[in-house]
């Protein structure tokens, strides 16, 4: 008798209006995708509906409650409004009336919700996202949702912790239901694979300074931690957070790392160079003026050789007393070359020192100390 009354349209009612009450939703955080500033959650929703053409009088059917297909009486379609991809079937192919006409059924639901979620503190990121669940309404007439109680299940996804859901309504209107979705990220993995190697490499360039500027070990040695770094970045560029209203300061982090790392380099060639010619033209120069110096002493040494075979001298201990002489004074020139290059050196150490100290102290205050504010209702302005 119920199923020939073919009721496959929603429940009127003089109000024009449908009440559809939401006892129960258990919801799952399926997945954060921080690139795409998308998420994914599966819910499963309890509903109740009365419909009164589909009551019965139990003195004539001595039935409370029959089983009906799902197919054979109309159901309620829920929608997220600020769903990018939406799916809802049924939890069962039947459902269950009661004598009064209240209908008992659940659905299922699977939705991708756009969610810029605020990861400027990112590894150390939390936020809260809103699923909006809505039905369909329109000049008065439509369905009214009551919400009951939410739970949550299997909190724990991947790298994201669904600490809390709650049940809101924007501006205290009965339309605009939303389940507020308090996330927070484990911050241990993201850590350990990006912002730890970061540290321990700008260590190890600052280590490097105890290798001597002589001998290119330290230049090979920094060349090495940038193209380490470089490598380091283009691997893990899948890795980090896309951008958005609130971009990630670690993204700043790498870039001032790498310049650092750069400059640093640099530094040490032009220190080395310093120290080995004690001028930082370049080599061709330095080598022109070397060899026109080189044939004015031998051109001397030639005269005061000529001289002196006319003097009849000893020239062959004259040529040892200045080759000697000549080898201690480029000794003392390299000397000074040196001890000037190493004091620089030592300047550039403490001014490298203390503007990594005073950027880990900036990078510690806007990672823990700052917040990034987003409007996540937008959606509904």
């Amino acid at each position: 008798m119920l199923i020939a009354k073919e009721a496959l349209s929603q429940p009127q009612s003089p109000s024009c209006i449908s009440n559809i009450s939401v006892p129960l939703i258990v919801y799952e955080t399926l997945s954060v995708d921080t690139k795409d500033l998308r998420f994914e959650s599966h819910l499963q929703v309890m509903l109740s509906w009365e419909d009164p053409d589909l009551s019965w009088d139990t003195s004539v059917y001595h039935h409370d409650m029959v089983v009906l297909p799902v197919s054979k009486i109309w159901t309620p379609e829920l929608h997220v409004t600020n769903g990018v991809q939406t799916t809802m079937k049924h939890g069962n192919k039947d459902l269950l009336v009661h004598s009064n006409g209240t209908i008992e059924h659940m659905v299922i639901m699977n939705t991708v919700v756009g969610c810029e979620v605020n990861l400027y503190n990112y590894p150390f990121a939390s936020d809260f996202c809103p699923i909006a669940i809505n039905v369909w309404a329109l000049k008065g007439c439509g369905m009214f949702l009551n919400f009951g109680k939410v739970s949550t299940t299997s909190a724990n996804r991947g790298d994201w912790l669904t600490e809390e859901v709650e049940l809101n309504a924007k501006g205290g209107r009965d339309d605009r239901n939303y389940l507020w979705v308090s996330l927070k990220m484990r911050s241990e993995n993201p850590f350990l694979y990006l912002v730890l190697p970061s540290i321990l490499i700008i260590v190890a360039d600052v280590v490097s300074f105890s290798l001597p500027l002589g001998g290119g070990e330290r230049i090979s040695f920094k060349v090495t931690l940038v193209l380490s770094f470089i490598m380091f970045l283009i691997i893990l560029n899948d890795l980090l957070p896309g951008g958005g209203q609130c971009s990630p300061i670690i993204r700043k982090h790498f870039c001032f790392c790498l310049v650092i790392l750069v400059l640093s380099t640099l530094q040490s060639m032009v220190l080395t160079r310093l120290a080995k010619c004690g001028t930082l033209w370049p080599c061709s120069l330095s080598k022109s003026k070397d060899s026109l110096l080189k044939d004015t002493d031998n051109e001397e040494e030639s005269k005061s050789d000529i001289k002196a075979s006319e003097e009849e001298k000893n020239t062959a201990l004259q040529k040892v007393v200045k080759f000697l002489n000549k080898m201690a004074a480029q000794d003392h020139k390299n000397a000074i070359h040196h001890r000037f290059a190493n004091k620089v050196d030592l300047v550039c150490f403490c001014i490298y020192l203390t503007v990594l100290i005073v950027y880990a102290v900036v990078i510690l205050y806007f990672s823990f100390g700052s917040r990034c504010e987003i409007n996540q209702l937008d959606f509904w302005s």
